[in-house]
């Protein structure tokens, strides 16, 4: 039969199988983002929503950028399952073989557009880079053009990125949207150049809109869903469509990822119609699958990116152009905005 003190080692041993086991089942998945208000709506949307249905731990994490899943593929220390890339981002991605593809067995996302469903990504947000201005300093707006003249004095802030303000700074010179690639570089830097010494600075996403909502800038060209949750927080600003530059925000997958089939399910999680529209509705990005379109207030949708009349005072960043010329456009952006 045994002594106590056997008897009571095997319930122990016993116990901490039971244990490990447990730990073992515990699924979860990392999801790498960029922060601010735009983590906070994926985190309302998605996150925690997926871990209510599931059970499963979401672990949201940011600094999403292809420089730093390209060093983590290289160390062989992939940390993120699941990853939302911009377009650029993306495409470098893939061209370096940094992703591995999408189960479509699994992600199940027949509402969104075939373009937007590819092999190593599927596209779940459209969104703009917009000029906004301060109503209290501007109550008649800002035109692209007056963003970029030196005499209209007023505090600036741009992308931190050479995509997106690039292309803003050619369009609001007069180039047209369908002459705008390949890009004259040297024209869109000598653009910028005439309102440098008026810039605060070049910033994220979530820095712009901290810098509107403390009063910090006049005048912003950066995304649409922070400038409007700023001025849902109270900032009495206003922005416009005319010289944006719309983008698609991928899904993505690690190569290494450690939880790859929880990946795949979260996406699939992710992508449906009800968790799109619960996006849109906490910042103002357009959804990619149809039928989130049909869950939100019409007014809502002129406010959107996607949104036909938005679309047309606009660009379409072209990342293919991007994924070609990124490498040797960085040093060149990197020089100018330190001088």
């Amino acid at each position: 039969m045994g002594t106590l003190k056997q008897k009571t080692g095997i319930l122990l041993a016993a116990a901490g199988m039971i244990f490990l086991a447990g730990a073992a089942s515990a699924a979860e998945v990392v999801v790498a983002s960029y922060g601010g208000a735009f983590q906070d709506a994926q985190t309302k949307a998605y996150f925690e929503p997926y871990t209510k249905a599931t059970g499963t731990k979401v672990t949201g994490t940011t600094g999403s950028a292809y420089a730093k899943v390209k060093a983590m593929e290289d160390s062989g220390n992939v940390t993120w399952d699941v990853v939302s890339a911009e377009s650029s981002a993306y495409a470098n991605e893939v061209k370096d073989g940094l992703l591995q593809p999408i189960d479509y067995s699994v992600v199940k996302a027949d509402g969104i557009p075939e373009e937007f469903r590819t092999k190593y990504g599927v596209g779940y947000i459209k969104f703009g880079q917009n000029l906004a201005w301060s109503k209290d300093k501007f109550p008649d707006g800002v035109t692209p053009a007056q963003f970029f003249d030196p005499s209209v004095k007023a505090r600036r802030v741009l992308t931190s990125d050479p995509y997106y303000t690039l292309e803003f700074a050619l369009l609001a010179d007069g180039v047209k949207a369908s002459d705008l690639y390949p890009l004259d570089v040297e024209r869109g830097l000598k653009v910028i150049d005439r309102i440098k010494d008026q810039l605060i600075g070049f910033k994220g996403g979530s820095d712009t809109q901290a810098l509107i909502q403390q009063g910090e800038v006049d005048l912003a060209f950066g995304p649409n869903g922070r400038i409007g949750n700023a001025i849902k927080a109270g900032a009495k600003w206003a922005y416009g469509w005319d010289a944006s530059v719309s983008d698609t925000e991928y899904w993505v997958v690690t190569k290494s990822a450690p939880h790859p089939e929880e990946a795949m399910k979260f996406i699939n999680f992710a992508v449906q119609a009800e968790q799109q529209a619960e996006l849109t509705k906490q910042i103002p990005y357009g959804p990619t699958n149809v039928d989130a379109l049909r869950l939100l207030d019409p007014a809502v949708a002129k406010d959107l990116p996607s949104y036909p009349g938005n679309a047309k005072r606009g660009a379409i960043l072209n990342a293919e152009w991007w994924r070609d010329n990124l490498e040797s456009v960085k040093p060149r952006w990197a020089t100018f905005i330190m001088q």
